[in-house]
């Protein structure tokens, strides 16, 4: 069994719902949340917006309300895109506060806790590990400058021989450790004790490798590494995007073939949109079309997609016609999630792909 005490003082902060008493009691509702909430805007409840979201738990907290299958609904239905607290006055972290409100939750439900169990032993333990071993996996070529590459659960899928491939041409030596996942979706789903178990695991093998930056190609992975980072500034963890990697070292790529059109979709946990811009527009023989409302979530959301699966799809209506009215035959993207949900509801009009594959496909 893993010592959650030792990650509970060494490496992760346990918080609680109540522990955020604060930050809910300074949301002051002035209602601007809705104007950005994609969910509001199909629903019009204010249940499914961050206001609604903190009349509800400060009545939690004080004892008024239980928590409820139809309170964790509302919850659910939360895209936990960050629009909100982007836009919020009081900068209130809404995720957090949710997926700590999720964590009370999953305590009492034998379901919440089913779900978990497949997700991490059947789809993570036997489901990926097993199709790793059929994954394109290639050994780096030496070189002085370094970097240690997180790849999350999409290079259990894909291998690393994209990331080797792009940053070997650059002469940097790829280290490719066997990372599990970064722990993000269960922290967003309120199972707090596998989340920290991955962060224990994730920590154990940063320790051996602490001496060179930490690279990821995932925009989750790179938003729970590096809220791990936050709360352990005293390690002073080097954790980096791949594309601001890049872009801090001035390496750029030219294409080879015929000039391609691309357009990009910004992941929700991605911060770093300048850098892969910055990319995008100083590749060689690409032509990137950025699309309206590049930055709106795809509607993916985990599970909820699927409970859901009305409300999503009108959110994604306006995705595919953004990406359809920049004439681009690819839509980029760097989650894996969000791959996922392009490709359900792209009805075959476009392709979709990773960026760092991309790139690593089609470099001279």
């Amino acid at each position: 069994m893993l010592n959650l005490a030792f990650i509970h003082h060494k490496i992760f902060i346990m918080k609680e719902l109540k522990d955020c008493k604060s930050q809910i009691h300074s949301c002051s509702k002035c209602g601007l949340c809705q104007s950005v909430c994609p969910i509001y805007k199909e629903t019009g409840n204010d249940c499914t917006v961050s206001r609604g979201h903190f009349i509800m738990l400060k009545e939690l907290i004080n004892g008024k309300l239980k928590m409820s299958k139809t309170i964790n609904r509302y919850l659910d239905l939360c895209l936990k895109c960050s629009a909100c607290s982007n836009f919020c006055p009081s900068g209130i972290n809404i995720v957090e506060i949710i997926s700590l409100a999720k964590a009370e939750y999953f305590k009492k439900h034998r379901a919440e806790k089913l779900y978990s169990f497949i997700q991490k032993f059947i789809l993570l333990n036997i489901g990926l590990n097993f199709l790793n071993l059929f994954s394109s996996k290639n050994k780096s070529k030496t070189f002085e400058k370094k970097v240690v590459y997180f790849g999350g659960c999409s290079s259990k899928l894909e291998g690393n021989s994209h990331v080797v491939k792009l940053l070997n041409s650059l002469n940097v030596e790829v280290i490719t450790p066997n990372f599990d996942c970064c722990g993000l979706p269960f922290y967003l789903r309120g199972d707090m004790n596998s989340f920290y178990e991955y962060m224990q695991k994730f920590y154990k093998i940063y320790d051996k490798y602490k001496d060179y930056e930490i690279v990821t190609t995932c925009a989750s992975c790179e938003k729970a590494l590096k809220m791990f980072a936050e709360q352990n500034k005293e390690k002073n963890l080097n954790i980096k995007n791949i594309f601001e990697y890049l872009k801090e070292n001035n390496l750029s790529f030219e294409l080879k073939g015929k000039c391609k059109k691309v357009t990009f979709h910004k992941p929700c946990n991605l911060n770093n949109y300048e850098d892969i811009k910055w990319l995008l527009e100083n590749t060689k023989n690409l032509e990137y079309i950025e699309m309206k409302d590049y930055d709106k979530c795809c509607g993916l959301s985990g599970i909820s997609n699927f409970k859901e699966r009305k409300i999503m799809q009108n959110i994604f209506r306006n995705k595919y016609d953004n990406i359809k009215s920049t004439n681009a035959n690819t839509v980029l993207t760097s989650c894996f999630g969000c791959q996922v949900a392009l490709r359900l509801n792209s009805r075959f009009q476009y392709k979709v792909e990773d960026l760092t594959k991309f790139i690593a496909r089609n470099i001279k």
